[in-house]
């Protein structure tokens, strides 16, 4: 008897099953200091807010084992579930179907299918996150800025919403996610230009940057695992 597929099409299954061997990603990372009161509006009501600091990321995946090669950007806030720190991915943005799915089918992460664009050398990367004509965000980072201290923002807590087929009753799980095995191979701080905008489909300008806290660039590897259900 043959293997049950891990999703479908059960003959030709969009995605395989974890872990995914990601090598030499790389990401820029923008820290910037908003109303808190505008995390609350948008954190889901099973955590709780840990700071006003949040992240603007956009990445680009050369090699994502299995999933192949995307990109990839979003938004990260500092949060706790049942008393554990981490950071709750609260909106995300994915060039390929396979990584969207894998990531709310499994894990919970809120990928929907957008447009990165993403030009990199040794000391700078500029790069953008659109979805459906609208720009969401655009990143100009500059290499050898100044350290500085970030919020905690693992593990990822996030909500695995499964929708019911027979009404629009849904169940809700709390999934924790972990990097494995994470390598970095090159990091710098540096200083970044940001621009944030957004619609009432992505929300990202409901933050409005009251400080850019700091910026930073990284190339490293880690693994994907299998999550965990913790409520």
């Amino acid at each position: 008897m043959s293997q049950q597929a891990y999703s479908i099409p059960q003959r030709s299954p969009l995605y395989q099953a974890p872990p995914f061997d990601y090598k030499a990603f790389s990401k820029v990372s923008v820290f910037c200091r908003v109303d808190e009161a505008a995390i609350r509006a948008a954190l889901p009501s099973q955590f709780e807010l840990r700071g006003d600091v949040i992240e603007f990321f956009i990445m680009d995946v050369p090699a994502g084992g299995s999933l192949g090669s995307y990109a990839e950007g979003g938004i990260v806030v500092p949060m706790s579930y049942q008393g554990r720190p981490g950071g709750h991915v609260l909106y995300e943005i994915v060039t390929n179907d396979d990584s969207m799915a894998v990531g709310r089918e499994v894990w919970g992460y809120p990928k929907k299918m957008g447009d990165v664009t993403w030009n990199a050398t040794d000391s700078a990367i500029t790069a953008t996150l659109s979805r459906r004509g609208t720009s969401l965000i655009e990143i100009d980072f500059k290499a050898d800025g100044p350290d500085f201290e970030k919020p905690a923002l693992h593990p990822r807590f996030q909500t695995r919403i499964i929708p019911s087929p027979e009404s629009a009753a849904v169940e809700t799980q709390i999934i924790e996610n972990s990097l494995g095995q994470s390598t970095t191979l090159r990091h710098a701080f540096g200083t970044a230009d940001i621009r944030v905008g957004g619609n009432a489909s992505d929300p990202f300008s409901d933050f409005q940057i009251r400080e850019v806290v700091g910026a930073e660039m990284i190339v490293a590897n880690f693994v994907l695992g299998f999550g965990k259900i913790v409520g």
